[in-house]
């Protein structure tokens, strides 16, 4: 039904699962009724997802499946898995990362190539191995890129000066820009298969160390208009609005879930 947010039936995979960001998606597309695949290289964060699905009582489920999707085989065996467990493939969300460092004057090529290969290689690889499944039939398809703010804006250097150590890498803004432009691009050369392709750039979502050190968040809250930092599960809102019948004319688009970070 057009603006329903059920998703009762559907198989949906989410990469990253087990991660800060991936476990909140992951949970509320199952509270929504969804078959999720869970995937990620490491099965206990994912089984962690799993047992609190469980644990809440969601109406869909949780479906632990370990995979590197940078890694061909294993992407085809995560697909495969939405569609033996949901029956279908209705949606994916590309949310994993793991990529180099480095700053400014002190790069290697390594470390620029791994960081852009994580954050839009696998990306594009993965979101043409999603269409190449899809494009073929009648029921319609939706993907949810996850980019960062910094896809839009620079780092302001004032905030990282006395916390170095949490500085994003010079690449990885570059390739998560990237990765908006490719949302627009395969939106736009997908639409007439029936497969929507948006985008979602979360703000200031600190998690662990960065999370934990309160000079740093007081940083971050004090560049934000809406005065504070991000909950993991604001961004998992976002993504389920993108995957359900709710947005079926929502395509080629970027929401950045950041408070308001890059209206200023």
């Amino acid at each position: 039904m057009i603006g329903s947010f059920d998703l009762t039936g559907r198989g949906i995979g989410v990469t990253g699962a087990g991660g800060h960001l991936g476990k909140p998606i992951a949970l509320a597309l199952a509270g929504a009724g969804a078959t999720v695949i869970a995937i990620g290289r490491r099965v206990a964060p994912l089984e962690a997802v799993e047992r609190a699905a469980r644990a809440e009582g969601l109406r869909g489920r949780v479906v632990v499946h370990a995979a590197d999707v940078s890694v061909d085989g294993d992407l085809a065996s995560a697909i495969d898995r939405v569609e033996a467990e949901a029956g279908r493939l209705d949606g994916w969300v590309n949310n994993a990362y793991s990529g180099g460092g480095g700053t400014l004057g002190r790069l290697t090529r390594d470390e620029v190539g791994r960081t852009v290969d994580a954050a839009l290689t696998t990306v594009i690889l993965v979101t043409d191995a999603i269409a190449r499944r899809c494009m073929n039939r009648d029921t319609p398809a939706a993907i949810v890129n996850i980019a960062t703010m910094y896809a839009m804006v620079s780092p302001r250097p004032s905030i990282y000066r006395e916390h170095p150590q949490f500085h994003n890498p010079p690449a990885y803004g570059a390739a998560k820009a990237g990765v908006v432009q490719f949302t627009r691009y395969a939106a736009c050369h997908l639409a007439a298969r029936g497969i929507r392709v948006n985008c979602v750039s979360p703000g200031p979502f600190p998690w662990g160390e960065p999370a934990a050190s309160a000079s740093f968040v007081a940083e971050l809250r004090s560049q934000v208009p809406l005065g504070r930092i991000g909950d993991a599960c604001e961004v998992a809102g976002a993504v389920h609005f993108l995957l359900a019948p709710a947005s079926s004319y929502v395509t080629g688009q970027n929401i950045a879930v950041d408070g308001g970070w890059t209206a200023w």
